[in-house]
C-alpha cells in the first residue's frame, strides 16, 4: 500500500514510463507489419499500443491526487 503522495506518484511515473516504452516498441512493430501487409497482426499490435496509451493516460490523471484524510472509522474507535 502506498503511504504518501510522492511514493504514489513515483510508482505512477514508473508505470507511465513502462507503458510509453512498450507503446513506442509496439508502434515500431506495427509499422513493420504494415509494410509486410500483415493486417491481422497489425490490428492486434495496434490494439495493444492503444491499451498502453490509455493506461499511461489514466496514470497521468491520477498523479498528485490523493483523498483527504478521513477520521478513524474502525469499530474500536470511540
Amino acid at each position: 500500500m502506498v503511504t504518501n503522495v510522492s511514493e504514489k506518484d513515483k510508482t505512477l511515473q514508473e508505470i507511465i514510463a513502462w507503458c510509453e516504452r512498450l507503446e513506442t516498441e509496439g508502434r515500431r512493430l506495427a509499422y513493420a507489419l504494415l509494410l509486410q501487409h500483415d493486417m491481422g497482426a497489425y490490428g492486434a499490435v495496434i490494439g495493444q499500443v492503444n491499451a498502453y496509451g490509455k493506461i499511461a493516460d489514466h496514470c497521468r490523471s491520477m498523479l498528485g491526487s490523493m483523498p483527504s484524510e478521513v477520521p478513524n472509522q474502525s469499530e474500536d474507535a470511540k
